[in-house]
């Protein structure tokens, strides 16, 4: 298993995808190709066919925070891209992407039970942009800077029956920036999924996610269902803060995949994801 992905560097952001933007990032466990390209790499281990996922986003409905993703696999193997971008009147003011390396592998399998891992080598980039400038818009400022760092993610998920999982992702728990004017390491979160999936078509899944640093955990709770062939709900809550979030997956077109999902904010504005998935 490898993965090749780019996200964002020092504002943590655990919502890539449609899927886990209506999961409220309910997705550290499961077997879904889009959660392990951009979120637990063990969740790749197992998967086949070729794939294409891009998606795109205005963060809290801000036409200038804008963030995209792409993504392509080949079974257990995929490059991801991400990107987030600060951009105002035309002047980009901020961006940060990482673009990453990933391996996983089955490390126990018997009639009834598999255990996974997954591996992720990110290399970070950073750019400032320039400063306001005496236009104040930043079209006329100052060269603020670029840079880069580099990361690596852990991912472990156990199955029994095809129906429990538990699994463990670690971002970021090695890092090394190049300007220590930034910091010496990048933030590094730690997530503990729970999932059930009482028949082929209902899986739901909790969440307990930790900021290095924080004190307070978030608890995420998602529910996935197959209402039919050609058509997925989903939805989700979180505390720490309040969210909630809800989404749909329509697959009827040939070899083509739509989804569209929400998440609110209990302060900005509803932050709406569209992603589409090609099949091969």
């Amino acid at each position: 298993l490898m993965s090749l992905s780019f996200t964002q560097v020092f504002s943590t952001y655990d919502y890539v995808g449609s899927r886990a933007t209506a999961m409220s990032g309910a997705t550290t466990t499961g077997s879904d190709i889009e959660s392990g390209m951009f979120h637990n790499p063990a969740q790749l281990s197992n998967m086949k066919g070729k794939k294409i996922i891009s998606g795109y986003s205005n963060l809290y409905n801000l036409n200038f925070l804008t963030y995209s993703h792409f993504g392509v696999s080949y079974d257990s193997y995929s490059i991801n891209f991400e990107n987030m971008s600060t951009d105002m009147n035309g002047t980009n003011l901020l961006s940060e992407s990482v673009l990453g390396i990933a391996k996983g592998m089955n490390i126990y399998s018997d009639r009834q039970s598999l255990i996974e891992s997954g591996v992720r080598f990110n290399l970070y980039n950073y750019d400032f942009g320039k400063s306001a400038g005496t236009e104040g818009d930043g079209s006329n400022g100052i060269d603020l800077g670029s840079g880069n760092a580099l990361g690596v993610d852990l991912g472990f998920q156990g199955i029994l029956n095809n129906k429990y999982y538990v699994g463990y992702y670690l971002q970021n728990i090695y890092s090394y920036i190049e300007d220590s004017n930034l910091g010496y390491s990048l933030p590094q979160t730690f997530s503990l999924g729970l999932s059930y999936r009482p028949y082929q078509d209902l899986l739901t899944s909790l969440d307990i996610n930790q900021l290095s640093g924080h004190q307070n955990s978030e608890i995420r709770f998602g529910i996935e269902y197959k209402l039919m062939e050609s058509f997925t709900i989903r939805t989700g809550l979180q505390s720490n803060p309040n969210r909630f979030s809800g989404g749909f997956e329509f697959s009827g077109i040939d070899k083509m995949d739509i989804a569209y999902s929400f998440l609110t904010h209990h302060v900005l504005s509803t932050t709406h994801q569209f992603s589409i998935t090609v099949n091969f």
